[in-house]
């Protein structure tokens, strides 16, 4: 986990609260989730890790992701901001409409292509998902 997951609510000390896990060792790493930590569970030099749902690494090497039925760590869904008085209505309208159509493996599909071994242009990614979903109009 992150280094400050040691004084969180949601780390450390959620997990002695609401599950009463208390880890044996705790190894902070700073890349939020990313390769680092992944590499570290490939390696077994951790056991278990925090990780975004939407990484694409957890399908590349077959990790499990654990349960949260007693929800320590809330969910993190992608919220669109913008302000009101900049932007149409309409476009506020269509924003909404493609971020409730999204679904996390829609998410994970974006960060796979934008960000896995092929690397596409993100704009491009955004293209193909919006043309798949309907919204090329």
């Amino acid at each position: 986990m992150p280094p400050e997951a040691q004084g969180r609510p949601q780390g450390l000390p959620g997990l002695k609260a609401v599950y009463g896990c208390v880890p044996a060792s705790f190894a902070p790493l700073s890349d939020a989730g990313g390769p680092i930590t992944v590499q570290a569970l490939l390696e077994n030099i951790i056991q278990a890790a925090d990780v975004f749902t939407t990484s694409p690494l957890i399908a590349q090497h077959h990790l499990v992701t654990l349960a949260d039925p007693l929800n320590n760590f809330p969910a993190q869904p992608v919220i669109p901001l913008m302000r009101t008085d900049r932007v149409a209505e309409k476009a506020v309208e269509v924003l909404n409409d493609v971020s409730a159509s999204l679904t996390t493996e829609d998410l994970v599909m974006l960060n796979e292509r934008a960000s896995g071994s092929n690397k596409e242009n993100p704009k491009d990614v955004a293209k193909t998902l919006l043309k798949e979903k309907g919204f090329d109009r």
